[in-house]
């Protein structure tokens, strides 16, 4: 079944997604909770479970797609 293509990412979704490059160990669950979930439905992200202090929690991780579009976009804002 075709899929729709996705608008590009800009703006809080970027901010989103370079937070979640930020951070290797695992983008805490709560952050950005109207932008991660797209993200993850565009495949950029995935959620997994990471060993928290007495137990386990879920956390957001970059897939190779999120990668991909980190180093075309960069990972920050600035330009040189």
């Amino acid at each position: 079944m075709p899929t729709e293509p996705h608008a590009p990412i800009r703006g809080r979704a970027l901010l989103a997604l370079r937070a979640c490059a930020a951070h290797p160990q695992g983008l805490r669950h709560e952050a950005y909770p109207t932008y991660i979930p797209m993200l993850a439905e565009m495949g950029l992200v995935e959620e997994r479970h990471v060993r928290g202090p007495g137990r386990s929690q879920p956390a957001w991780f970059l897939t190779a797609a999120g990668r991909t579009v980190i180093a075309e976009l960069g990972p920050n804002e600035a330009r040189d």
